[in-house]
């Protein structure tokens, strides 16, 4: 069967209340826009659907992954796990001993900070 070729071609769909809350809701953001915007954004959200970029001659825009925190949470701790295990014996035991050098110029920080702190007597 061969199909006649036109310059429009037109595309119908219906969406339904309770079902298509969703895109309804998307769609209703474009009300108040200039004639056009509304096609314009389904046909981009179409290009987007099937990797296909908007603007010739760019790469193909892909979605963005959706994060799932709580599994990215798991992850992340399990990594912390692994990490602290690799060190589990190796870490404690051993205080370091501090110089009189040191002593002194922390007294001399914890003195400035003082100073820098407390108000004058009026």
């Amino acid at each position: 069967m061969s199909q006649k070729k036109s310059a429009e071609v037109r595309l119908q769909i219906r969406l339904y209340a309770g079902q298509d809350d969703d895109l309804l809701h998307w769609l209703a953001q474009f009300d108040d826009r200039p004639y056009g915007a509304k096609s314009q954004a389904v046909k981009d959200a179409l290009r987007r659907g099937i990797g296909i970029s908007a603007d010739v001659g760019q790469p193909p825009v892909t979605a963005a992954p959706t994060l799932d925190l709580a599994e990215l949470r798991q992850v992340v701790e399990a990594a912390v796990d692994t990490a602290l295990g690799r060190f589990e014996g190796q870490i404690g035991g051993g205080t370091r001993v501090k110089t009189s050098e040191e002593d002194d110029e922390t007294e001399a920080l914890l003195d400035d900070l003082e100073a820098a702190l407390v108000l004058e007597d009026e």
